[in-house]
């Protein structure tokens, strides 16, 4: 078992009688050349206003603040991002990069 992600997952609490998330090595530390994020996001339709995104970034910014959010996060060993602008942007645009690139080895993609 390896996390897909360039590091460990940071969550020290123990899941298992003697393990921690964290204590689940990387795949490179492993000895595998292999790293995949899962995206998870919330998206809003193309036209909305300059005020209606400022609300639901703020909204959803405060949530991610709340107990609730942290121990569901924790829980499910998701990895505490919240991106925004460009940093969302150059995300999205590298992740995009990445699947193509994937699919295309794997056959998957019509010449």
């Amino acid at each position: 078992m390896c996390v897909f992600d360039k590091e460990r997952i940071s969550y020290t609490t123990k899941v298992t009688e003697t393990q921690s998330w964290n204590d689940i090595p990387t795949c490179k530390e492993e000895g595998l050349d292999v790293q995949y994020l899962m995206l998870r996001a919330l998206f809003l339709p193309g036209k909305v206003t300059k005020e209606q995104q400022a609300f639901y970034v703020d909204l959803f910014e405060k949530v991610t603040k709340t107990p609730e959010y942290k121990d569901y996060m924790e829980k499910q060993a998701l990895k505490p991002v919240f991106l925004k602008g460009e940093a969302m942007t150059k995300f999205l645009e590298e992740d995009d990069a990445l699947n193509k690139s994937l699919m295309t080895e794997a056959g998957f993609v019509a010449k």
